[in-house]
């Protein structure tokens, strides 16, 4: 190693470990003999900050790099020791051993930053769909919902942003990495489970299916759902409500199944609302009808509506885009 790779060798070091005194006192002592060496400094402080914040290594063109780096400082001066010392006879040796030297040291700055994610939005509008991410993970999207999602997972969690509506995820284990949802100002923690998340302007709703789940609102409001347990957080009174028992037509609209065991006729209006995505308007005085104990499996609205009708001394009728139940 020359004199001169020498020096650049202590400025790199010194620039990747500022917190070392000793090479501080060094490169300022040196770069105080002349204006040329503080120019030098500059010029490799630079670069050394540009190949910091640039793409990864693999992306740069080096032979063009190096071609307008040696242009930069060809016959430019070093002084050492009042000595001063041209480069021009082998400068593109010279630069190749800084080019050397930077992208040990770029490369080195990198492995210890968190890596710059490239994020994808998924839509899914009219029709159901599912993304597989890279870790293995599947979510399966209702119509309407739109996640945020990276291309690649990096450093120590897998993070994913859950902006609306309706989703079941399939979350692939990895203890040392766990799967975060981000929603506003509320979070959803697992490291390897399957769950339904429901989101709304208003509420952010959470079925637990397989596993466990960590639900954090505010960065202070933190609770433990298990399997079989839900919860129901209120975006505008900032009001979280948890459930002991699976509402199991959480994931309808990825199953097809609806169940209804001792379900109140009002709790059953309601999801028949969700599920067809109907209004129904239940007289006031048929809430307190018998419960319900039935299954749909791929039935449509009329189906259902004919097994009421058949259970209950109800009439079903449309009157436009409503459904109005009446007692017969």
């Amino acid at each position: 190693m020359t004199e001169n790779d020498a020096k650049l060798q202590q400025i790199v070091q010194f620039l990747n470990n500022p917190e070392n005194k000793d090479l501080e006192d060094s490169i300022n002592n040196w770069r105080g003999l002349t204006p040329a060496n503080e120019k030098f400094y500059q010029d490799i402080y630079k670069i050394w900050e540009r190949a910091a914040g640039s793409a990864p290594l693999e992306k740069l063109d080096v032979n063009t790099a190096l071609e307008k780096f040696s242009e930069k400082i060809r016959n430019q001066p070093i002084v050492t020791d009042g000595v001063a010392v041209k480069l021009n006879t082998n400068i593109f040796k010279w630069v190749a051993g800084i080019a050397a030297i930077l992208a040990i040291a770029v490369l080195a700055y990198m492995y210890t930053q968190p890596y710059a994610l490239t994020y994808i939005t998924k839509t899914s509008t009219t029709a159901k769909d599912s993304v597989l991410l890279a870790d293995g993970s599947k979510i399966y999207l209702d119509v309407n919902t739109t996640v945020k999602y990276p291309e690649k997972f990096s450093g120590d969690s897998r993070p994913l942003y859950y902006l609306s509506g309706n989703a079941f995820f399939k979350i692939a284990k990895d203890v040392s990495k766990p799967f975060i949802i981000y929603m506003d100002n509320t979070a959803v923690q697992v490291l390897g489970t399957s769950f339904n998340i429901s989101k709304s302007a208003q509420y952010v709703n959470i079925n637990v299916k397989t596993g466990r789940v960590m639900f954090t609102a505010n960065s202070k409001t933190k609770s433990i759902l298990s399997a079989g347990n839900a919860a129901s957080y209120n975006l505008l009174t900032n009001k979280l409500t948890t459930y002991s028992g699976l509402n199991q037509n959480s994931d309808a609209w990825l199953t097809g199944e609806l169940h209804f065991v001792d379900e109140p006729m009002a709790n059953v209006v309601k999801k028949l609302e969700q599920y067809y995505k109907v209004d129904i308007d239940l007289d006031s005085n048929l809430s307190r009808l018998g419960k319900l104990n039935a299954s749909f499996v791929n039935n449509n609205i009329d189906q259902v509506i004919t097994v009421l009708e058949q259970t209950y001394p109800i009439k079903i009728y449309r009157n436009e885009d409503r459904l109005i139940i009446s007692k017969k």
